[in-house]
């Protein structure tokens, strides 16, 4: 049983993209504020970029990536891939509202 598990637990990992979490934003937002930071966590091993930036994640999958806003709409693309080119992509909108 344990050898079973442990070769669909590889053949899941081949075949699967990694999971992202993302805690801040956890959905579209209105802010007021230029700088927002973007965090979660993936898989340590995976490549992963937000707005095609790439972005460091630690030894336990963490990430977390400052970003700068523009007046309006704002699309955050965070997209997380494996060794083996699987994707995984979470879309957030951003809604920057200069405050006077």
């Amino acid at each position: 049983i344990l050898v079973c598990w442990y070769f669909w637990h590889e053949i899941c990992f081949l075949i699967k993209a990694p999971e992202i979490e993302v805690y801040q934003p956890l959905a579209d937002v209105t802010v007021n504020q230029e700088n927002f930071e973007v965090n979660g966590k993936t898989n340590p091993v995976a490549y992963l970029t937000v707005n095609g930036q790439e972005v460091y994640i630690d030894k336990e999958g963490n990430f977390k990536k400052e970003i700068n806003l523009s007046n309006g709409i704002n699309i955050i693309k965070i997209e997380a891939k494996n060794r083996f080119g699987k994707t995984n992509t979470i879309i957030r909108r951003i809604i920057y509202t200069i405050s006077e």
